[in-house]
């Protein structure tokens, strides 16, 4: 039986793709059907009223706020502002479940529900940086600043506040909260990954499955396909590196508004033999491309802690990374990968260069996927957040025999 309300903007299966969806996927692995799921229909199941509806074979209670289409461009309206009106729009619908605890990843949402009548409020902040100072739409930096005022004063009627961020990441938030909060109220709770699904794999025989035929090397890069996420750098970092490896080959794993933008600057440095876009991929899929690649990249301007670099390394592999959140944490200079510090592309093709010659399968980059490992998330979130503790058959707190026990990750507060 359902009794914590996990509201998120997304439909909690395939849309939209990011590090959000993944983990909002964790918390239903970790918690099942406790979690009563509100979001959005990409699909005909009705909006505005609680169904029970089917992931992965587990019935969940669910109430869609709202319908989205599966487009790579992006809307005419932004899909935060619609995600706020949604939520506000379908308050007493929200409500009417009877649970009063919830839980969400989604700024816009916490915004929209923090005065709500909550007996506890827990907010997962998906990084750190503000997303209107780099945003899809050029007028959203006229709002930046208000942002962080009305995201850090609904941040002080939450109970638990996790940031999937480093320490330095940590800072920014409460920095720019002005005041409101202070950086010991927000603990460091990086994303997992699913270890069942991301291993090392044969590297020969998936680059054979999916035509990777050449002499290589490979590169790999996965996410989506937005400016955040650095395509730009890649490309042209790329361009340095097939100078000295005429048959090197870059493949963008994902989809996203920029696909077109990213299409014409390929053919723009004449690099349409030697760079590919797979479109959208499930995660078994994606777990395969890590795999066969030789080195994978991070170009991105910011992040939370990279899920896509979590994955990489589950998968053995050595990564080459802009200097984003929670990189140092899981790179080891010239063990498993290099960080590159600013946004040259010679200096970060000659990391890939570099990267090149360390171990794959790489035992450093899975010692440190061990750590955050999915299996140990329910016990981790439950440490921290008390409603997500199970209740035995006779309704007792399990708190009351696990208070004393560490999560093998330990959040810094």
């Amino acid at each position: 039986m359902a009794d914590i309300l996990f509201i998120e903007p997304c439909d909690f299966e395939s849309y939209p793709v990011g590090g959000r969806l993944s983990f909002a996927k964790q918390m239903m692995a970790a918690f099942g059907n406790r979690l009563a799921l509100v979001g959005y229909a990409t699909d005909a199941t009705p909006v505005g009223r609680w169904v029970t509806k089917s992931f992965e074979g587990v019935p969940y209670d669910f109430l869609a706020i709202g319908r989205r289409v599966l487009a790579g461009r992006k809307p005419f309206v932004p899909a935060r502002l619609t995600a706020y009106l949604d939520v506000m729009r379908h308050r007493r619908t929200i409500l009417s479940r009877g649970l009063r605890c919830a839980f969400t990843q989604s700024p816009e949402t916490v915004i929209t529900i923090h005065s709500w009548p909550w007996e506890s409020l827990c907010y997962m902040s998906p990084g750190h940086a503000n997303p209107l100072r780099m945003p899809r739409y050029r007028w959203g930096k006229l709002f930046a600043g208000l942002y962080d005022k009305r995201l850090s004063e609904a941040l002080q009627a939450v109970d638990v506040i996790l940031a999937c961020a480093d320490q330095e990441g940590i800072a920014d938030i409460a920095g720019r909260s002005k005041g409101r909060l202070r950086p010991e109220q927000i603990l460091s709770f990086p994303t997992r990954v699913d270890r069942a699904l991301f291993r090392p794999r044969p590297q020969m025989t998936i680059r054979q499955r999916f035509g990777m035929t050449g002499p290589g090397p490979f590169v790999v890069t996965c996410g989506r396909i937005n400016q955040v996420k650095g395509w730009g750098l890649l490309v042209e970092a790329f361009a340095c590196f097939v100078q000295s490896h005429p048959d090197a080959r870059l493949v963008f794993v994902g989809d996203g508004e920029d696909r077109v933008a990213l299409e014409k600057t390929i053919t723009k440095r004449n690099l349409e033999e030697a760079v590919s876009l797979t479109g959208f991929q499930p995660q078994d899929r994606v777990a395969q491309y890590l795999s066969a690649a030789d080195v994978v990249v991070v170009g991105s301007h910011k992040e939370g802690w990279s899920v896509a670099m979590l994955e990489a390394l589950a998968c053995g592999q050595v990564v080459v990374s802009t200097e984003v959140s929670g990189a140092r944490d899981m790179i080891v200079e010239g063990q498993n990968g290099l960080v590159v510090p600013g946004r040259d592309p010679q200096r970060f093709a000659c990391a890939i260069e570099q990267a090149l010659v360390m171990e794959t399968p790489n035992p450093v980059s899975l010692q440190i996927a061990e750590k955050y490992s999915l299996a140990n998330l329910g016990r981790d979130m439950s440490l921290l957040w008390a409603p997500l503790v199970s209740l035995d058959a006779h309704g007792s707190d399990e708190r009351q025999t696990s208070s004393h026990v560490e999560p093998q990750f330990q959040p810094t507060c």
